[in-house]
């Protein structure tokens, strides 16, 4: 995957952070405010995915 495209990158990893999203909305009834813990994957994937984005300079 790292070698594809970068913004094919990017709409897959902003489609992961948006599907832990939903996910942590969900499940908000069941988890209370735990389910904030569930957008950490979804920011994982994306920093995973688009490493040059992250550096800071």
């Amino acid at each position: 995957m790292m070698k594809r495209p970068m913004w094919i990158r990017v709409l897959v990893g902003i489609g992961a952070l948006l599907f832990f999203l939903v996910l942590s909305i969900l499940t908000q009834s069941v988890l209370g405010e735990y389910s904030l813990f569930l957008i950490l994957p979804g920011a994982g994937i994306f920093i995973y995915l688009n490493p040059e984005l992250m550096r800071g300079d």
